[in-house]
């Protein structure tokens, strides 16, 4: 019975696939890698006949539908027997499946054959070379040892291949704190794209042999994933080395694409046939350490801008004087303030012009010191308007001015000091005292200046 079987199965097998095909890929968009090749009459929509051939069998004669950016191999045993990357129909012409329907060139040499001697085999097509075909069946039980595959390449862009950082990734900020490197943490994710620029060495060395008729990025080993996050983490050094901050790397992705591909290239390219065309990052994050840097940074930076520091103080101002109003009693607390920050803001608006003028200059010559400009300075350091006569600090009287002891003799000459003139030796006169406030004058004047008294 089993003789008979296989002599039926040889028969059927034979005879269904004498039929010559015509192949096309299975299923070839952006997300497929490689397909497998499939016959357009065993599609559910296909009017053929032939229902029944074997799968994994390619008769002489069949037609090999090539795609534009597509590149195709066709495989016998494992072996690449024919290939290539230009679109248009190939009709297979040194298959080791005979067809009655084809019949082959002379020249044609099977690979895998001895094609001399004893163990030739004839040429591919005619009754003959079918009836040894299935010889050969039967000896395997009504089945063909031959397995035959057509294999498409997709040489377009393949985008939307996801990563994201499992653990925060260190980065060096070389600007937050100038003179200083400060470790920060990075976590980030996007997507990045490859392409396919050595389709047999893809086909090799990454490419699954199984008999999945499709293979996508989600099949490639997880290694790869491993080795992209490791280029980012060396590209992200790199930015590091050209003082990027750590709030930029979002805007440097060109930059991480080419630091990327310098590291990578010469390992997936040399050893497994596909490229990395692109990186885009779609979110990146900070730990909390590196926040609290980046707020301070911030603003450290408003502080340094003159301009921002007056209208930071303004503000202030505004809302004391705003305070003020709203507290009952509190008005003149409110002016006292005011007057601190309009002081305050006219040291701190000045102190960009201090640091430019050198240190130990001297002032101009006939040049008014800063006490009579700016007003008198308390005991307690505050500093008031001339024509003040107490402190609105700590209330202290303003400090009256010793008189100078210089006199005037009758002969016309200024003296200094002593009780005789140094020009013509006359007695220093008296002085007169008024007799209402008690103030001493030199030489009598018409009228007291302190209290307005008649002499």
């Amino acid at each position: 019975m089993g003789l008979i079987r296989a002599a039926v199965g040889t028969i059927g097998g034979t005879l269904a696939d004498q039929w010559l095909e015509a192949i096309e890929p299975a299923k070839i968009d952006n997300t497929i890698l490689a397909t497998y090749g499939v016959s357009v009459s065993r599609r559910k929509n296909a009017r053929g006949s032939n229902r029944k051939g074997t799968e994994d069998v390619i008769s002489n004669g069949s037609i090999i539908h090539v795609p534009e950016n597509v590149f195709m191999l066709l495989v016998d045993g494992g072996k690449i027997i024919s290939a290539t990357d230009q679109p248009g129909y190939y009709q297979v012409d040194n298959s080791r499946s005979p067809s009655i329907f084809f019949q082959s060139d002379e020249n044609v040499t099977l690979p895998g054959y001895n094609n001399t001697e004893r163990n030739a085999i004839q040429r591919p097509g005619g009754i003959v070379n079918t009836l040894k075909d299935s010889w050969e069946r039967f000896k395997f039980g009504g089945t063909t040892p031959l397995k035959q595959r057509v294999i498409y390449i997709n040489k377009q862009e393949i985008p939307g291949v996801r990563f994201g950082t499992r653990n925060p990734v260190p980065y060096t900020d070389r600007v937050l704190v100038p003179g200083r490197p400060v470790p920060c943490k990075v976590t980030s994710f996007g997507t990045y794209s490859i392409k396919i620029s050595d389709p047999l060495l893809f086909y090799s060395e990454v490419c699954s042999k199984t008999d999945k008729v499709n293979f996508t990025i989600e099949d490639m080993a997880e290694q790869y994933l491993n080795e992209f996050l490791m280029a980012y983490t060396t590209a992200l050094a790199k930015l590091s080395l050209n003082n990027i901050m750590v709030s930029d790397i979002p805007m440097k992705t060109m930059e991480l694409g080419q630091y990327m591909a310098e590291v990578l290239d010469q390992e997936w390219l040399s050893k497994r046939g596909f490229f990395i065309h692109s990186v885009g990052i779609a979110g990146i994050s900070f730990d909390e350490q590196t926040n609290k840097l980046l707020e301070k940074y911030a603003s450290d930076s408003i502080l340094m801008d003159p301009n921002a520091r007056a209208a930071r103080m303004t503000a202030s101002l505004a809302s004391g004087l705003e305070a003020a109003g709203s507290n009952e009693g509190g008005a003149m607390l409110g002016f006292a303030g005011m007057a601190m920050g309009m002081n305050a803001a006219h040291t701190v608006g000045a102190m960009p012009y201090q640091q430019v003028q050198p240190q130990g200059a001297a002032p101009a010559a006939g040049a008014a010191p800063a006490g009579t400009q700016q007003g008198w300075t308390c005991a307690c350091g505050h500093t008031m308007p001339q024509e003040a006569k107490f402190c609105n600090m700590c209330g202290k009287q303003k400090p009256v001015d010793k008189p100078s002891d210089q006199w005037k003799c009758s002969c016309g000459y200024e003296n200094t000091g002593g009780k005789f003139c140094s020009e013509c030796g006359n007695k220093r006169p008296e002085k007169v005292k008024c007799s209402n406030c008690g103030k001493e004058y030199d030489v009598p004047p018409k009228f007291c200046s302190e209290c307005g008294n008649a002499f």
